[in-house]
């Protein structure tokens, strides 16, 4: 009975999904961010799915990581964390009805200006509270 207890533990610590990190709402915050900006640069219907796909995506997984850290109980930093999604709410809003609306209209000037302008500035909050709650604590494998 013991080993069975011990093997049903380890199978259920293998299926067990790994609790979501700031590293984790870091890269798929590079990913979106990267994405759109390769969006904005390009006039190709193609290639401007194809990165809304991937935009997409790496929003997806930033929303989970966002979510999940905030559920965490054992979590210090609500301020941080509640800072860093309504900025990420303020990014992806301006992204979905302005910017890539633009880009899919041709305006890619107009798509670009608001990227590296008010988007910018969003960015860099993110950035300052990831760098706040983690450093350079992130190891990509």
């Amino acid at each position: 009975m013991k080993h069975i207890l011990i093997s049903l533990m380890i199978m259920l610590s293998m299926t067990m999904v790994q609790a979501a990190t700031i590293c984790d709402a870091k890269i798929a915050l590079a990913d979106a961010r990267l994405n759109l900006m390769m969006m904005v640069m390009s006039t190709d219907k193609v290639e401007q799915d194809a990165l809304r796909v991937e935009i997409n995506t790496a929003s997806t997984n930033l929303d989970g990581a966002v979510g999940a850290m905030l559920k965490d109980e054992n979590k210090t930093d609500d301020v941080q964390l509640n800072s860093f999604n309504e900025t990420w709410t303020a990014f992806r809003n301006t992204r979905e009805t302005e910017i890539i609306p633009a880009v899919y209209a041709g305006d890619n000037d107009k798509a670009i200006a608001i990227a590296t302008g008010v988007q910018a500035e969003r960015m860099a909050a993110m950035d300052g509270v990831i760098q706040a709650l983690n450093g350079d604590n992130c190891s990509y494998e």
